[in-house]
């Protein structure tokens, strides 16, 4: 068969991720004033207005005018692509758009992508259209008699106005997964009592799925032409929502193997291919996961970029944790949101219609089955509300094509909480659990409270719990106790607790809990910089001052402008006095490379000494511990921002040499770091014996004894100097990119070497090192695309004069593999050494 036969058109796929964005948003909800049963007979009507928990709406307009917005693009979309003019079967509806695949012999007019998106929609739309059931039906009508040609459960992925046409193509994942998903939606909005047994029929597509698209290797493969040991997947079709309902409704544990299986495959993707973006590309293949080759399938050359397809990707992933709370999706979909807001200087109109995985715009211009599945993925923090209401802003209004245009509205549905998650039962379940008792809270250290409470009840059943504190989530639980970490030292904390069932129905809040966190300063240890003076390069504006973090107060922070680079801020101690250690709590707008220094002049600072610094700082509490020196100013001098905004502390406390562990929950950072190589090349020996490639991307590696014009050896050194504590371990990173043809696996060894003097730019084979060198480890490889990493403490802690130099050898003959080097075009791959922990 043709396999371009299951690539539909860009619409189809795009639809398919707002579709499933819909979806996931609309199972953990709490109504908003719904009706049981509408006047038409509908059980869910529009507008359900759900609240999502841990999800946040635009905030700049009305629930009433989101409504409307909703309703007033549904009645376009329907008018527009809505069809029902198929001469070869009359009744039959389909949703009119463009396909990229080939239709072989007949014209095509929609896809199996389409439908499933028309059947959601509609499905979700019921209370606002009293059609909506008789459109519904007319799209199931089309969705069987296009049956497939390789599986009759699932639908030919091609509707063209042709009696043949039926049962004449395979089928396509997306399109099946959202028409079955519908289905589950119809019986909870309309019973199966009727002409169509919905439940029934949606149980059929869904063990067909399962027969024909779920692989061997918990993947999901393209459609029922696929092989069923496919490695090959498309992430839009990861309609991860969909699959729970799937498993509520059969009790099969297979659909929540695929899950986890997919959250495991986009992990190993992005920690590969997109550390920094969170993107994924059109087509991932192979195992450990990679982005397909360019023209994949032959439906257009950007298959191994975030294209037409993958664009789609962030309503699917958010709408698991908003429909059913899985941490998982929220941290995808935060890291998708937060660089996409950096990228457009937070303007939705700046997106652009295709990205390679490290961001490098490869599309002109914004289109919405790009830029609101961006929009999507802000809704699980607030620091993204400015955001979600610049694009709501944007999305209501914006009219293109079948694909953008279909996939906007899902997401509209998603955005205002109208799209609700489908259960199983009877009769829609509106009953909430009873609210959780006995609710208490006991610190057990300076940053840690732990929370048990008494089980809730509810007439089907409770799924898990939410822990607010102060009004606000912090997580979730599906047992009766949780430890809150992460805290404050010496600080009240009030909770309480919410149940939740399967249908989304919260309880009402438990009684409340206090507890105060345990005083983190033993010892004679005192913060020194408690309500002193402090001065910044900046202000965000008023109630962001300096002052705020050192007032020991946890909730008010210094904020700077945004954007900029670089900020300050010091504190003066008043006179100058001993100092070991600085304890810092930075907000979600943190510092990624940052110094701490000290100073001792008698007026306004200006010489300044640095005790430590990092280029992996995170978001939170960290502790630093150094040298005592003697300091009357401490600054935290930052140069590389974390997040697209500003730098935030919300604490910056200084303690002297009485201060131990002023928190055992919190790391202590001494000296943990991440050293990036300074300079790294290799040698090749025999004719090219004069020859440097201290500008190549890559280190290559061979061992040649017989024929030195072949053998390589690797070169790289660190600059250690800015080390100030004790080096209690050292880690030697370097990745394996590719193997030479030859070559299948290699031994690769690490030697330390004590000459430092040599330079990337000069070195070569005739003037390098003969000093033997000492073996530090040595690694066989097998697996192209990872990190494999060598301890090398004993001879870092050795080294004394600043510098550290290694070189790479092959431990077996004629073995050749390349190696990135710090020219490489992903800084996520080149080498590093980690000190104590570092960040990597």
């Amino acid at each position: 068969m043709d396999t371009t036969r299951t690539l539909y058109g860009k619409p189809r796929m795009l639809f398919l991720s707002l579709l499933c964005f819909a979806m996931v948003a609309a199972s953990l909800i709490v109504p908003v004033g719904q009706p049981k049963v509408h006047a038409a007979g509908e059980m869910k009507p529009f507008p359900q207005q759900l609240s999502y928990p841990g999800i946040i709406k635009p905030n700049h307009v009305t629930q009433a005018s989101m409504n409307a917005a909703v309703t007033a693009y549904y009645d376009y979309w329907k008018g527009k692509y809505l069809k029902n003019n198929l001469s070869s079967l009359p009744g039959g509806y389909y949703v009119k758009g463009e396909i990229t695949g080939d239709d072989d012999d007949f014209t095509a007019l929609g896809t199996s992508e389409g439908q499933g998106y028309g059947m959601v929609i509609t499905a979700l739309m019921a209370g606002h259209d009293p059609n909506a059931q008789t459109l519904y039906n007319g799209l199931f009508k089309t969705a069987r008699a296009f049956k497939s040609k390789h599986n009759s459960n699932l639908m030919g992925w091609i509707v063209a106005d042709h009696i043949n046409a039926q049962g004449y193509y395979g089928s396509a994942t997306d399109g099946d997964l959202d028409i079955a998903y519908s289905l589950l939606l119809a019986d909870r909005q309309w019973g199966s009592n009727g002409s169509v047994n919905y439940l029934a029929e949606a149980k059929k597509m869904i063990n067909g799925i399962k027969a024909s698209n779920v692989t061997t290797n918990n993947r999901l493969n393209l459609g029922d032409w696929d092989t069923k040991s496919a490695l090959n997947t498309r992430p839009s079709d990861w309609m991860l929502s969909h699959l729970r309902a799937f498993y509520d409704f059969t009790g099969d544990q297979t659909w929540l193997n695929v899950i986890d299986n997919l959250y495991s495959v986009y992990t190993q993707f992005s920690n590969t291919y997109s550390p920094n973006t969170g993107l994924i590309s059109d087509f991932v293949v192979n195992n450990p996961p990679e982005p397909a080759p360019e023209d994949y399938l032959h439906e257009f050359k950007e298959t191994n970029q975030y294209f037409w397809n993958a664009s789609r990707v962030p309503l699917r992933i958010v709408m698991d944790y908003a429909l059913y709370g899985d941490t998982r999706g929220k941290t995808i979909a935060d890291k998708i949101a937060t660089w996409i807001k950096g990228k457009t200087s937070g303007k939705p109109a700046n997106v652009k219609d295709g990205y390679q995985m490290n961001g490098t715009a490869i599309g002109s211009y914004a289109t919405a089955v790009f830029v609101s599945p961006f929009i999507a993925a802000g809704t699980t923090n607030t620091s993204h509300q400015a955001w979600v209401n610049a694009g709501w802003d944007w999305m209501k209004n914006k009219k293109e094509s079948y694909y953008s245009d279909s996939y906007n509205l899902l997401t509209m549905l998603f955005l205002t909480g109208n799209w609700w998650k489908p259960t199983p039962g009877g009769v829609a379940d509106t009953q909430p659990p009873t609210a959780p008792t006995n609710l208490s809270a006991t610190a057990t250290s300076s940053s840690q409270i732990n929370l048990k409470w008494s089980a809730s009840t509810d007439n089907v059943g409770v799924t898990g719990y939410r822990i607010l504190r102060g009004g606000t989530q912090v997580g979730t639980s599906t047992g009766t106790t949780y430890s809150d970490t992460g805290l404050n030292a010496n600080t009240p904390y009030s909770y309480v607790v919410q149940a939740l069932d399967a249908a989304g129905n919260v309880s009402p809040n438990s009684n409340t809990a206090t507890a105060t966190t345990q005083a983190g300063t033993p010892g004679n240890g005192t913060n020194l910089a408690l309500g002193k003076a402090g001065t910044a390069s900046t202000v965000e504006g008023a109630g962001f001052e300096a002052s705020k973090a050192f007032d020991g107060n946890a909730t008010t922070r210094w904020a700077s402008l945004e954007g900029v680079d670089p900020q300050w801020i010091y504190v003066d101690l008043g006179s100058a006095q001993s100092i070991k250690k600085v304890r810092l709590n930075w907000e979600a707008a943190y510092a990624s490379t940052y110094k701490v220094q000290v100073s001792t002049d008698s007026g306004a600072p200006t010489n300044w000494t640095d005790v430590y610094s990092t280029t992996s700082g995170k978001a939170g509490v960290q502790e630093i511990t150094f040298s005592a020196r003697n300091a009357k100013y401490v600054r935290v001098y930052g140069t590389a921002r974390g997040t697209a905004y500003g730098y935030s502390l919300y604490e910056f406390e200084v303690y002297g040499p009485g201060a131990t562990s002023l928190d055992p929950g919190v790391p202590q950072l001494q000296i943990p770091v991440t050293l990036s190589v300074t300079q790294d090349t290799y040698s090749r020996g025999g004719a090219y014996s004069n020859d440097n490639y201290g500008t190549e991307t890559s280190l290559t590696v061979k061992k040649r004894t017989t024929n030195q014009d072949v053998n390589r050896e690797a070169y790289l050194k660190f600059d250690t100097s800015s080390l100030t504590g004790t080096v209690n371990s050292a880690i030697l990173k370097v990745y394996l990119v590719n193997f030479h043809s030859n070559t299948t696996s290699q031994v690769l060894q690490v030697q330390g070497i004590n000459s430092d003097t040599w330079d990337e730019l000069t070195l070569n084979a005739s003037n390098q090192s003969t000093e033997a060198g000492t073996v530090l480890g040595s690694e066989t490889l097998s697996t192209v695309g990872a990190y494999v990493s060598f301890d090398v403490t004993a001879f870092v802690k050795g080294q004394t004069d600043g510098v550290v130099s290694f070189r790479l050898v092959g431990g077996d003959e004629d073995t050749g593999a390349n190696y990135a080097s710090k020219e490489h075009a992903n800084e996520a791959f080149r080498p590093v050494l980690l000190i104590n922990g570092g960040g990597q």
